[in-house]
């Protein structure tokens, strides 16, 4: 298992926009930031191509989603510990593994082989209660190229968050300030970047291009 984290470490730290996307200065660039405490990450692993739903609750919101494996999720502007129960759709003996990550460190795992089983991980300090469904409920869901290495930013007016990442990866805005947007800059030329981001639960914004692409909304 340690040896899927090395391969598919996901790397997110919060920071402080100044100008950024939204300033005065350069609309496409952070601008001057300041770095804080990383975010956790949440992988879905085990056979790939297998259907699963989850749901994804932290101290203040709860989402839920469908996917197949391979499968990165992260909360922007996340609060306090999360809590991720994964269910395969499938009625068969393949492998599903679940991960929480904080940088590169794996703080917890689950994983089943049980036909339409299920897998429940947290970090430290649990979550007791469910929290309301998201709302607004803004998903980047960076679909394409696979496997493809990038950085980026992900902004609303107030913040603005770098992030580093494995497509597929989902990125899960948790109470954003207004407009929002996101740039993702290709590390390896893998291929065309495709990202989608939905607004609760319906597509709203398609992208294709690279290896630089910038994606608004509204």
């Amino acid at each position: 298992m340690l040896a899927h984290c090395a391969l598919a470490t996901l790397l997110v730290a919060c920071v402080t926009a100044c100008g950024g996307a939204f300033g005065t200065s350069n609309p496409t660039s952070p601008g001057s930031t300041s770095t804080v405490a990383a975010q956790n990450s949440l992988w879905v692993l085990g056979t790939p191509g297998t259907p699963f739903q989850a749901v994804i609750n932290d101290s203040s919101a709860s989402w839920t989603l469908k996917g197949v494996v391979p499968q990165s999720v992260v909360i922007i502007n996340g609060t306090g510990p999360v809590r991720m129960v994964v269910t395969k759709l499938t009625n068969s003996p393949t492998l599903l593994s679940v991960e929480i990550l904080r940088q590169i460190t794996l703080v917890a795992e689950s994983s089943t082989n049980e036909p339409f089983g299920t897998a429940v991980v947290q970090s430290a300090g649990g979550v007791t209660v469910a929290a309301p469904r998201a709302n607004p409920d803004i998903r980047f869901f960076v679909k394409g190229p696979s496997g493809g290495l990038f950085t980026g930013l992900i902004e609303d007016l107030a913040l603005g968050f770098t992030i580093e990442a494995r497509s597929p990866a989902l990125f899960l805005f948790e109470s954003p300030d207004g407009r929002v947007d996101g740039q993702f800059n290709s590390l390896d030329n893998a291929g065309t970047f495709q990202v989608d981001v939905l607004s609760e639960g319906a597509v709203q914004r398609q992208a294709t291009g690279g290896p630089v692409l910038i994606v608004k909304f509204p």
